[in-house]
């Protein structure tokens, strides 16, 4: 596939498969190592198109009509990066946490390996910290710094 190919499978995956979960098929690979970055104990885990789905309908209960924007997407060889940025309206627990009805806004990168015209492996780094500190499970930077002046 071409680099074109490469970034429209990916756009496909922000826009489309959020919507109509069947595109999971079509996009994703039979098993997807996906390598989350910020887990410690268990930073990678296996996904498929049916796992991809699931995932979906769990964020649509959690979060509403959710959307992830692509903010920028550079590609090289097999390779597609997107930074992108999530909005949402906690609907649900999530983490223990009632949903507080506010808006929420975070940031993460997206580094996807695509072979035969799938996602064949995910790389996937997003700002932890800022969401919980939307959540309210984490003081605002300004509290944390005023803390550790303290000390």
């Amino acid at each position: 596939m071409s680099i074109k190919d490469n970034k429209a499978l990916i756009r496909r995956y922000f826009e489309d498969a959020p919507f109509h979960l069947e595109i999971c098929n079509e996009i994703f690979a039979p098993t997807v190592p996906w390598h989350a970055l910020y887990r410690t104990k268990h930073p990678d885990f296996i996904s498929s198109p049916q796992a991809e789905k699931a995932a979906y309908e769990r964020h649509i209960k959690l979060w509403g009509g959710w959307s992830e924007s692509i903010d920028e997407m550079i590609a090289e060889g097999d390779r597609v990066m997107v930074r992108w940025t999530f909005h949402g309206t906690q609907q649900g627990e999530y983490l223990g946490i009632p949903p507080p009805g506010k808006p929420l806004t975070f940031s993460g990168i997206y580094i996807f390996r695509v072979s035969d015209g799938k996602i064949a492996e995910v790389w996937n780094l997003w700002d932890q910290f800022g969401e919980w500190q939307q959540l309210g499970i984490l003081p605002e930077t300004a509290q944390l710094l005023k803390q550790i002046s303290k000390v």
